[in-house]
């Protein structure tokens, strides 16, 4: 459940109190246990092909024996693409590094080829490329779940009639398309993993009794209650002969493991331990030995503090207990998170990590959330006792100015680059550091501010002291500088290294990072020189699709959008875009506009259409949008509006970075089509324009200025030099002052005015605009 925000969230995500009695799913006192984490969907009722009979209580039944076992489940019921998506993601977020994690899913499934895909209710295949927008690829799911556990169960309770009869499908780069079969195909499995299915390959499981359990998820439930603290290795067998002979032998179920290590459901506990030499039952009427610990008022602990991943609860206890703790024992759970115990090398004795869901900042109206749990804790000397803990927890206000989306190392809270307010961030997250400098997310959130603020130097220092510190998301940050073309590595020290850079990508991609998944997938399906680089690219910006990327979106709406090449497929390109549009990305707006203005979708060209969304995208900040518009307006496709607004539109481009907006501005001044405006303007802007890193748009700039007379050359140097805090007379006479100008300003950001600058004035005009792109960096966040 969203636990910074009034209003319920759209998938129910339920971490339910229980009272737990010392049993099959309570751990003994001193024992550490992995975390456990469980993911459990039913999909029943269907928006467009028939629904099921039992997904949802299959589902429901198996929730409820998790938690019975102490996982902390995350649930949903018949849930759309989008809200699986928000599942899948906050269940990510979710996910200690030791956890063992259980994924259970009862609803519609397919294959199509060699893969397997689950359906979201409102699954629906209006166009044969619908695939990865309308489904779940389920080893991508596994990939994704594993890639943040120790081990890893799914259970699939999925293998029902085919809803997508007589359908081909394109599935992959290449756009082959295949039929949709029933049943599931076998797939290699992460390492330390094991996925049950309940059939055998290409097989259909049966559903069962209406209103009751399948056959399968019936043998599941029983068996699991039978022995919860066997191998779950050992219980699958007998899964498969329980099913086979309710089913008259017309349903075998199937695994495929890699498991490397026993996976228990529950930890067998010693007053759980039944007496093989005593077949007595209890008479509940005898009278029953006192229980000091449970006669006991329990000790009360109450703890406010900051809404971490994890929360070390050892001193406050200690201080209540006036000594150390020697082991502990869950009694009570939490409602909205779970407790680590008795594991003084990783997370200490009494850990607590709160549910966190994956929500904008601008949407969080409460910054705090409670919780409570009992324990039963036996300290260095002297008998258990009994702990309530009570916790209050608050947001840290640099998570709110400068957390980041789908950060797996964050508290999912986050900002978009364009939505990061500088101004404030900044200072708040420095302090945040400077009071809590081991806290590694604090620094790479201040590492995004400084980035956006061009401070490039500084943005790199935290950027590798977070990744050093195995930061994910920093490690992605650190990979952009170090191998990006927009940045002037004399001017900032950062250095080029595009071998380090693609190892950092290439550890994302192991831990299933979105970002990275789409930065290396980009870069690959590009720039790949063989066919298998290039499908490997596709699948890494699919795997960021299904998390609900938007950057992946568009690069594959841009990919098949790209006329005159052998992918050239409008129907498969508008399905991405769109999907991004439905996310409200300034990105896929953009590309939107381009594709009304110029008729890619194969309809025609919608100016209207295209101005609004290069509006909208201007509006979030999108930097060429603004020269988008501009060009619309000198073409005549937008009425009403002259040649001094399209400057504007211009201007605003190239303050935002983009070359196209100086090169372009230069031109129209240079033809004297814009009033009030002369060639020293001219001049301005396209020595700007040299200074970025579009090398068409520096090239057509480079044009302007050699056509330019020298005194408007030099009056430009002199405008630009005011601009960066120098006070020159703008005249076009270039003497002592002038060039003593240029030199301090050089000076400032440690430059050398090259020795041609002294008689050549496009030398010196150039010179001046480095200094300003020194003083005014682009923001990278937002290329």
């Amino acid at each position: 459940m969203n636990r910074f925000r009034g209003a319920a969230a759209a998938v129910a995500l339920i971490g339910l109190t229980h009272i737990f009695p010392a049993g099959a799913g309570a751990e003994a006192p001193g024992t550490a246990a992995h975390p456990k984490i469980a993911i459990v969907i039913g999909n029943q009722d269907y928006e467009n092909v028939a629904d099921l009979g039992n997904a949802r209580k299959d589902a429901e039944d198996i929730a409820a024996l998790l938690r019975e076992f102490r996982f902390n489940v995350f649930d949903g019921f018949d849930l759309e693409k989008r809200e699986f998506e928000e599942l899948l993601r906050t269940a990510v977020l979710n996910i200690p590094q030791n956890a063992d994690v259980v994924f259970y899913y009862a609803g519609h499934g397919i294959q199509i080829g060699r893969r397997n895909y689950l359906l979201p209710v409102d699954a629906k295949f209006e166009s044969i490329y619908d695939v990865p927008l309308e489904t779940m690829t389920l080893d991508r799911v596994i990939d994704t779940l594993a890639a943040r556990g120790a081990a890893h169960l799914a259970i699939l309770d999925s293998c029902r009639d085919n809803p997508f009869e007589n359908i081909r499908l394109a599935a992959d780069l290449d756009a082959n398309l295949f039929e949709t079969r029933v049943g599931f195909d076998v797939f290699r499995t992460p390492i330390n993993s094991i996925v049950a299915y309940s059939t055998s390959p290409g097989a259909t499981a049966m559903d069962g009794e209406i209103g009751q359990n399948s056959p399968y998820t019936s043998a599941v439930l029983s068996i699991a209650r039978e022995a919860p603290t066997e191998n779950i290795q050992q219980l699958f067998p007998l899964i498969r002969e329980r099913v086979h002979t309710a089913t008259e032998g017309r349903q075998v179920p199937w695994e495929s493991s890699t498991l490397v290590r026993p996976f228990h459901l529950a930890q067998l506990t010693p007053d759980a331990t039944p007496d093989p030499a005593s077949d007595a039952t209890p008479d509940p009427a005898s009278d029953a030995t006192p229980d000091p610990v449970a006669d006991a008022a329990p000790v009360a602990v109450s703890y406010a503090g900051r809404f971490d991943r994890a929360v070390s609860l050892d001193a406050a206890i200690a201080a209540e207990l006036g000594q150390p703790i020697g082991a502990a024992r869950l009694v009570e759970a939490p409602a909205n998170g779970v407790v680590a115990l008795n594991d003084p090398e990783r997370d200490g004795m009494v850990t607590y990590a709160p549910e966190i869901a994956d929500i904008r900042a601008l949407d969080v109206t409460d910054r705090s959330m409670s919780d409570r749990f009992t324990i039963e804790v036996t300290p260095g000397s002297g008998p258990s006792r009994l702990v309530s803990v009570a916790l209050e927890l608050t947001l840290d206000a640099c998570d709110l100015e400068a957390g980041d989306t789908l950060d797996l190392d964050g508290v999912g809270v986050f900002r978009l680059p364009n939505e990061l307010d500088l101004r404030r961030g900044l200072p708040i997250c420095e302090a945040a550091l400077q009071r809590d400098p081991d806290v590694v997310r604090f620094r790479y959130q201040l590492g995004r501010l400084q980035q956006a603020a061009r401070q490039f130097d500084a943005a790199y220092d935290n950027f590798r002291a977070a990744a050093d510190a195995g930061h994910m998301r920093a490690k992605h940050a650190l990979s952009v500088l170090l191998d990006t073309d927009r940045l002037d590595r004399d001017v900032t020290g950062i250095p080029h290294d595009p071998e380090l850079a693609l190892a950092l990508l290439e550890e994302g991609v192991a831990q299933q990072d979105p970002y990275a998944l789409h930065r290396l997938g980009k870069r690959l399906m590009r720039e790949g020189e063989t066919e298998t680089e290039r499908k490997r690219g596709f699948e890494l910006l699919e795997r960021a699709v299904e998390l609900g990327h938007t950057f992946s979106m568009n690069e594959l709406g841009v990919y098949f959008l790209t006329r005159d090449t052998d992918h050239y497929i409008p129907e498969r390109g508008m399905r991405y875009l769109r999907a991004s549009e439905l996310r409200e990305d300034i990105y896929g707006y953009n590309n939107l506009g381009f594709v009304a203005l110029h008729g890619l979708d194969g309809n025609p060209t919608d100016y209207d259409r295209a101005l609004g969304y290069f509006q909208a995208a201007s509006e979030g900040g999108h930097p060429t949008a603004p020269a988008n518009i501009a060009r619309m307006i000198l073409r005549g496709q937008v009425g009403g509006r002259d040649t001094v607004e399209a400057l504007r539109w211009y201007d605003l481009a190239l303050e935002r970075g983009d070359g196209w907006g100086g090169a372009n501005g230069a031109i129209i001044i240079g033809k004297g089509d814009v009033p009030g405006r002369g060639p020293a303007d001219a001049a301005v802007r396209a020595a700007k324009a040299v200074g970025l890193t579009d090398e068409g748009a520096a090239k057509k700039a480079r044009e302007t200025l050699q056509s330019l007379p020298a005194e408007a050359v030099n009056r430009a140097m002199q405008m630009v030099l005011n601009e960066v805090g120098q006070t020159v007379a703008v005249d076009g006479q270039i003497g002592p002052a002038t060039l003593g100008a240029l030199e301090a300003a050089s000076a400032e950001y440690g430059m050398q005015v090259p020795s041609a600058a002294r008689s050549d004035p496009t030398a010196r005009l150039l010179q001046a605009a480095r200094v300003y792109w020194a003083m005014n960096p682009v923001r990278l966040d937002l290329f």
